[in-house]
């Protein structure tokens, strides 16, 4: 055989390989190729590309500002339990309350449930007396001494867009016990700044001895002078302490800023 017949039989042999494998390519399906992952583990085309595709979406997101994890928050030492459950805040600085007698102040340092009712709660001596204080929390009551946050006033002026860049003063009634037999009821007034996270104490009104508080409500239209109503059951003259107290009674109290009475 001659040299060039050799040489056309291997250039036709040759174009008939590559005619036959772009056969067989193009009608291969996705199912029939498979690709290894980058954990060494093998996957089927579709499969895997769905599976990038779904990572990269995610990757995006977590990147994005509203999404992006924190950098890590540091613990603070000592940190107020109270603190942090009732305001969110991690933070050394305690909730204090003053003694409406003296004016010690009682740090909350944890909370304590009694009759279904949770009470931030903390220990106290002065001098020879030991006692308690329990503020109920869940009756805290925030003032809005800002006109321009509150809907029943026509004032226009603008409202901050981030309102924990000011104080927030709040009303909420706490109990002061001794060793005796008492359980006083007051309503307290507090001013929470959350530049400082930190807490004052800033006044506080007798209600009663083993009264029970129903509701604190501000006096709307909430403007200057400021007032709220504080709603409770007491007892009638000749009832005795020990009754359960039923006759319902309503106090109201002017409230600025800076003082209650």
């Amino acid at each position: 055989m001659s040299t060039f017949v050799k040489l056309t039989l291997a250039g036709t042999l040759v174009v008939l390989a590559i005619l036959a494998a772009g056969i067989y390519r193009f009608n291969m399906t996705n199912d029939d190729i498979f690709m290894v992952m980058e954990d060494g583990g093998v996957m089927q085309y579709d499969e895997a590309m769905a599976k990038k595709h779904a990572d990269a979406v995610e990757n995006e997101t977590l990147n994005t500002p509203e999404f992006a994890v924190p950098s890590e928050i540091k613990p603070v030492a000592n940190a107020s339990e109270v603190m942090g459950k009732l305001f969110s805040l991690n933070t050394a600085n305690p909730f204090e309350v003053k003694l409406p007698e003296g004016n010690k102040s009682v740090v909350l340092t944890h909370f304590i449930k009694i009759k279904q009712t949770e009470f931030a709660m903390g220990d106290y001596q002065d001098d020879e007396v030991k006692g308690r204080v329990l503020l109920d929390y869940m009756r805290i009551t925030p003032l809005n001494f800002d006109p321009a946050l509150n809907p029943d006033t026509e004032n226009q002026a603008p409202v901050q867009d981030d309102p924990k860049m000011q104080a927030m003063p709040f009303v909420a009634p706490f109990i002061v016990t001794t060793q005796g037999s008492g359980v006083f009821w007051y309503l307290g007034l507090f001013s929470l700044d959350y530049d400082h996270n930190t807490l004052n104490h800033l006044g506080s009104v007798m209600l009663g001895d083993r009264i029970e508080v129903d509701s604190i409500e501000p006096v709307y239209p909430f403007e200057s002078p400021y007032k709220v109503t504080v709603t409770y059951r007491d007892r009638a003259p000749s009832q005795a302490m020990s009754e359960e107290p039923k006759v319902v009674k309503t106090v109201e109290m002017t409230v600025s800023e800076s003082e209650i009475n």
